[in-house]
């Protein structure tokens, strides 16, 4: 045990080491200056924050959305508002104090602590629900770098070979997905896998984490939906970025480059290099829209960040009043007919 919090506190200090490394690097190539941080808060800028920050709720409505679809697939009913709050406590806690606690962990608890039977499912739901959404930036990204590969750019030249090594990771994730649902729709190979897991993990949260996420392998309709979902949820959310580039006075490409590359750095910036991805997003947006003629993506990406943080405030007051419900009975409830699993009511 004391080993594993020694190896826990050391890969913290590691990721946090290379975010002040990364900072360090954006001020040293003026990437980031004192001026950045004061430009945003102009007043001549707060429609455009506005505007970015309606674009982030929005997009949080819709994953609010793909969550309760994917609970119901294993008969989870769920308020939307009260999924609402569960996305933004996640948030809070992915964004504004990363490294400490994951956000779908306290997604996660606060749903198997209303789980009547088959405690742990949802938190295979969670996992699909961050799988989807992985999934779908993926393919945006891969449709993006097609585009890029086609652009006569000097500067962009040069990331070819990296590009086309994206694309080969993200066809080989599509591959291993496809390939994953494939197998699973045969009755045999799921009933092998059952009793492999049942013998493994014999009926504890792990074994129903696996079921829960087994069940949706069987609903490619509920899979589909979910998918299409999260496309909308990336376009919107490059939307809210691209509303930021109005904030700053420095060259800015073309809308489809801008989306195309933004794309890009959101993929390689969703691996957790640093807490919360603090300076990594911004060190690689910083290439990435040098690559096309701009030099301002660090600063952009910079201010997305004060909007995710802004719009994920209250987070830590929806997190406190979950924590003072004591009991699951405290909460609007409903039995759910038909051999339905508790939840909350739809």
């Amino acid at each position: 045990m004391k080993k594993e919090k020694t190896k826990r506190y050391l890969i913290i200090f590691l990721k946090t080491t290379i975010a002040f490394l990364a900072i360090w690097v954006l001020f040293k190539s003026e990437k980031l200056t004192k001026e950045s941080f004061t430009n945003l808060f102009q007043a001549h800028n707060i429609p455009f924050i506005l505007l970015s920050s309606l674009a982030y709720v929005s997009s949080q409505l819709l994953a609010t959305s793909r969550l309760i679809l994917l609970l119901r697939a294993i008969d989870f009913h769920l308020r939307f508002f009260q999924g609402f709050k569960l996305n933004i406590i996640g948030n809070f806690f992915n964004i504004i104090i990363p490294g400490l606690t994951g956000g779908d962990l306290v997604k996660g608890y606060f749903l198997i602590r209303d789980e009547e039977n088959n405690k742990g499912s949802t938190s295979g739901i969670i996992i699909m629900d961050r799988v989807l959404g992985i999934l779908a930036l993926g393919f945006l990204s891969g449709i993006s770098i097609i585009y890029l590969l086609q652009l006569n750019n000097a500067n962009l030249n040069i990331y070819h070979r990296k590009l086309y090594y994206i694309m080969v990771a993200i066809g080989a994730l599509f591959c291993f997905f496809i390939v994953f649902l494939v197998f699973g729709s045969y009755q045999h190979v799921r009933g092998k896998l059952k009793t492999i897991f049942t013998k493994i993990f014999r009926n504890s949260i792990l074994y129903y984490v696996v079921h829960g996420f087994g069940i949706l392998i069987r609903k490619r309709r509920v899979l589909i939906c979910s998918f299409l979902i999260s496309i909308s949820m990336q376009l919107i959310t490059l939307s809210g970025l691209i509303c930021l580039a109005k904030l700053t006075s420095g060259n800015v490409p073309g809308l489809l480059t801008l989306m195309a590359v933004s794309s890009v750095v959101m993929l390689l910036g969703s691996i957790p290099v640093t807490p919360g991805n603090i300076g990594w997003t911004e060190l690689i947006a910083a290439f990435g829209w040098s690559a096309v003629g701009s030099d301002t993506g660090a600063e952009i990406f910079l201010y997305w960040r004060v909007v995710t943080v802004f719009c994920s405030l209250p987070g830590l007051y929806f997190f406190m009043a979950q924590r003072r419900a004591k009991a699951p009975k405290n909460h609007d409830y409903s039995v759910l007919e038909s051999g339905e699993n508790r939840g909350y009511k739809s």
